[in-house]
């Protein structure tokens, strides 16, 4: 891609233009790989990095200014490493006890239950009666350096981030759940960047709005298309 169109699409990514930004996403994804390489020797999967590294790279196309004596790939490097190193960063080594670990699991289950049930975040009292935990044992598991991918991953590590899409974890088969984890691998880089973010590491919309650099209406629309998408196409 010659040097003036770049400038030319980020120009219009700026101003708004989506199309325009997915192209220059698209077209920089092997930028993201290769600075992804220089972290293989951590315990974190190349697939995370990647996510995190085009969240750099989308930082790099909102904040290049044209005037700028260097080429986006040379500008936007250096955010895209921040990013990565920042998430590592955030990456708590500490090991959770399996009994905390199971906990959560039926904190996490009793949740979801509650919140359909009431139309509300359930209280600290409800979760206990609900799981039959003591309210000790809930605010410890809650309050554990572990993040929601982690518990997401815990005893279901197959697919995750399908477990956690909205409409889909109820009573869904086998051959279902590795259709939709197909369908996710077709979506456009921010859409998977997205879903990724929304349910795999369990960021509300404004966080992911902060994290994109897009407002948090813009997060939603979108979220509420891609998962309409998804829902479509697992019916037909």
């Amino acid at each position: 891609m010659e040097k003036n169109e770049i400038r030319e699409l980020i120009q219009k990514s700026q101003s708004g233009d989506e199309e325009a930004k997915l192209i220059l996403v698209m077209n920089h994804m092997d930028l993201v790989w290769s600075v992804v390489h220089k972290f293989t020797h951590m315990e974190v999967e190349k697939d995370d990095l990647f996510q995190i590294g085009c969240m750099g790279l989308l930082k790099a196309i909102n904040q290049f200014d044209p005037s700028y004596e260097t080429t986006l790939s040379t500008y936007a490097i250096p955010l895209i490493i921040g990013e990565i190193k920042a998430f590592v960063r955030e990456q708590n080594p500490i090991k959770i006890s399996r009994s905390i670990k199971s906990n959560l699991h039926r904190i996490q289950e009793a949740r979801d239950r509650l919140t359909k049930r009431f139309e509300r975040e359930p209280t600290i009292k409800e979760l206990s009666r609900e799981t039959e935990l003591t309210e000790e044992q809930i605010i410890l598991a809650l309050n554990a350096p572990m993040n929601v991918a982690s518990l997401d991953n815990y005893e279901r590590e197959d697919m995750p981030m399908i477990e956690r899409i909205p409409d889909h974890n109820e009573g869904m088969k086998l051959d279902q759940k590795i259709v939709l984890k197909q369908l996710v691998s077709t979506l456009n880089p921010i859409e998977k960047m997205l879903i990724y973010l929304r349910f795999d590491l369990g960021y509300t919309q404004s966080e992911v709005a902060k994290r994109l650099e897009i407002n948090q209406v813009a997060v939603s629309r979108l979220e509420k298309k891609v998962l309409n998408d998804l829902k479509d196409k697992m019916t037909v």
